[in-house]
């Protein structure tokens, strides 16, 4: 054991010389660094074992640690809430009269008191339809009016730097916060930002200090922000107007809770029989009386009061789960409910918290760079399932497609360019289909019934196969690649489109069509560069046989040749003697790996341009040969040239013919047609023998 921590002491010293030590070690001989070697491995081990422990423990430590933060957190809302209560009925009890608690209550003018609640709200509340965009939800509350109004500037948290232009609407049950739109179009100058109720809301003055100057902060669970007045004047009015309205809030609800008391009471005690009664203002006072009822049936329940604190509270813990359920309870349990100003303005509290819940489940799904894309689409598939719990599956089906193509990018710029093209686009085709094809199974998890948004997936599939064949395209074609580099390229590409088609999505069209044109100008450059040699060639041949000089350099063409599918043993003689010439050797070989590329890429839309291009270049060669076999300088040679002839329209052809078999491709007849030119060709030398 000592041994064990002196060694590991002497290999984490900073002054420790591995070459040294190692030296001296084998002055020794063989046993002292055997032995070395084996205490090296057991104190490897060891420390990978000690290694494990602590990241065990350091894990289980993480995982205490954050449930114990967790229970914090829930018990500093519990406390927060507490001391608002607190707070709220000592300002309720310092405002009480000792004469008459309804001394607070405003006196309401009889001509306000007959008129209709609905028509009040759209008039005091037009300024907010004209300026303010997307505020229509906020004016549908009944009674609902607008105190005060003015701009601000919100400041940054710490640094206390001006973000944006607002403009606060002090509601008289809520506060407003609108921004500043850059371009306005028409009576329209604000975009509409958030709704926070006053009972929800703290206010807290901020000392002037340094460049903070008439600010103050509003607590707003579970935000706050900061924002900075023009004058001293105005943030004190401010003030004094947010805490006077908070109050007013109070009284008006105390006053409810209040007649709703002596309503029930009214019910219980024995009134005067309605059929005695023949005033017609007796009838509307009795339905009136009935909807408060209804009112009360429907939302005095213990669990509906605590609702929004329970929606905080899961939003703020991002328990999103937990708050999806309570959302979809009220909307079952206000489903039959009848649409009283009480049950509006309840269904407006709730509407604030499922758009802050909203927000938070689409934060989980958005790309921000601070966020790591290592989770996968399966990190994303909760958030996606309470987005369309809530009815925001076309927000859920854009995020999660965007978090996905984020996803595609991050993992394609881990690819680093190195060595052969065809290498680099295995590997990028391997990310790419692979997202794909893991994409399109998770949206299948993600969005079961909601075919509609197959179309949005589609649309989706299709922009990604347009980011990748430019990247395709980019190193395979614009690299100026030879054709059997780029064949290679398209074939695994190819293949990959394949696979995926077998799991029900088909792009494999889509590559074709739009590396087709490519790929036509890079064949027709292939076959018009083979032409061309075929022509420069032609111009001095000897038709004399190929002679490597030695045994070895004959044998090491023929494997050279044998690499690419040509055998030439049979032609050999002489040892070192091959009873081809040069020219039809380099032909043979260009053109096999020409049909060897052909064949790669092969597809019923290019079969006509594979099939011309072959034709094109045998006729070329043909054309070679039969000018030589007419020409009187080669008439002593016309066996030789016979059986190069033989070599390249019989066996070379026949190669081709096999390679098309093994593609399960049928051989074409143009093919055919040119095999028979040797036939041709003997029928001329025959004719000039006679």
């Amino acid at each position: 054991m000592m041994a064990d921590q002196r060694l590991a002491r002497d290999l984490t010293d900073q002054g420790f010389d591995a070459e040294n030590y190692v030296s001296k070690l084998s002055e020794e001989g063989e046993m002292p660094l055997l032995e070395m070697k084996q205490k090296v491995h057991i104190l490897s081990e060891k420390t990978a074992l000690e290694l494990k422990k602590n990241v065990y423990k350091n894990y289980s430590q993480f995982i205490e640690t954050a449930r114990e933060i967790s229970i914090l957190e829930g018990e500093m809302y519990q406390v927060s809430h507490m001391l608002t209560e607190q707070k709220t009925l000592m300002n309720t009890m310092l405002e009480m009269s000792l004469v008459s608690d309804k001394a607070i209550v405003e006196e309401i003018p009889k001509e306000k008191e007959v008129e209709n609640p609905e028509e009040e709200t759209r008039r005091n509340l037009a300024f907010l339809l004209e300026k303010v965009e997307g505020c229509s939800s906020v004016t549908e509350v009944p009674g609902r009016q607008l105190i005060h109004n003015g701009d601000l500037a919100e400041l940054d948290l710490e640094t206390f730097v001006q973000v944006h232009r607002v403009h606060m609407f002090l509601l008289n049950d809520s506060l407003m916060i609108a921004t500043w739109l850059p371009n306005r179009r028409g009576p329209v100058r604000y975009r509409f930002q958030g709704l926070y109720e006053l009972d929800n809301l703290a206010i807290v003055n901020i000392r002037d200090a340094g460049p903070v100057k008439n600010a103050f902060k509003v607590l707003m669970f579970p935000d706050s922000k900061i924002y900075q007045a023009d004058s001293a004047k105005s943030k004190r009015q401010w003030l004094d107007i947010l805490e006077d309205t908070k109050k007013k809030k109070l009284a008006r609800d105390k006053q409810k809770r209040e007649s709703v008391v002596r309503l029930n009471e009214q019910q219980v005690t024995p009134t005067q029989n309605v059929e005695e009664s023949s005033n017609p203002f007796d009838e509307r006072a009795e339905e009136i009386s009935s909807d408060i009822a209804m009112d009360t049936e429907y939302l005095n329940v213990d669990w509906l009061q605590e609702l929004p604190e329970d929606l905080d509270m899961c939003i703020a813990q991002r328990d999103f789960v937990g708050a999806v359920d309570l959302v979809e309870r009220v909307n079952e349990y206000l489903k039959e409910c009848q649409k009283t100003p009480a049950v509006k303005e309840f269904r407006a509290r709730i509407d604030h918290r499922i758009k802050l819940l909203t927000e938070g489940l689409m934060s989980e799904l958005q790309v921000s760079p601070e966020r790591s894309l290592r989770g996968g689409p399966r990190a994303a598939r909760r958030a996606v399932a309470q987005l369309i719990r809530l009815g925001r599956s076309a927000q859920a089906c854009e995020l999660f497609l965007k978090n996905r193509s984020a996803i595609i990018i991050y993992n394609n710029r881990q690819l680093k360019f190195e060595g052969a093209t065809s290498l680099y686009i295995r590997c990028l085709c391997g990310v790419f289909f692979t997202s794909l094809s893991e994409t399109g199974r998770e949206f299948h998890k993600a969005f079961p019934e909601h075919f509609g948004c197959f179309s949005a997936f589609i649309v989706w599939t299709k922009t990604e196969m347009e980011s990748f064949i430019s990247i395709f395209k980019r190193h395979v074609f614009d690299s100026k690649s030879n054709l059997p580099t780029i064949a290679e390229c398209v074939s695994i590409a190819s293949k990959h489109c394949d696979e995926l088609a077998a799991g029900g999505l088909d792009v494999g069209f889509y590559l074709d069509a739009t590396i087709s044109e490519n790929l036509e100008r890079v064949i027709i450059e292939e076959r018009d560069n083979i032409i061309e040699g075929i022509k420069y060639r032609s111009q001095d041949d000897l038709w004399r046989p190929m002679n490597h000089g030695t045994e070895t350099e004959c044998l090491k063409f023929a494997e050279e040749l044998a690499s690419v599918g040509l055998d030439v043993k049979d032609s050999i003689y002489n040892v070192c003697f091959i009873s081809l010439t040069i020219n039809t050797a380099q032909f043979c070989k260009a053109c096999i790996v020409m049909a060897q590329s052909l064949l790669l890429i092969h597809k019923i839309e290019r079969e006509a341009l594979i099939t011309d291009t072959l034709v094109q270049i045998f006729k070329a060669q043909v054309k070679h040969l039969e000018s030589s076999v007419k020409n009187e300088k080669f008439k002593t040679d016309l066996k030789f040239i016979l059986k190069n002839s033989q070599y390249i329209l019989e066996v070379l052809m026949a190669k081709i013919e096999q390679m098309y078999k093994l593609q399960n491709v049928i051989f074409p007849h143009q093919l055919v047609t040119v095999n028979g030119e040797y036939r041709r060709l003997k029928s001329i030398v025959a004719n000039m023998a006679k």
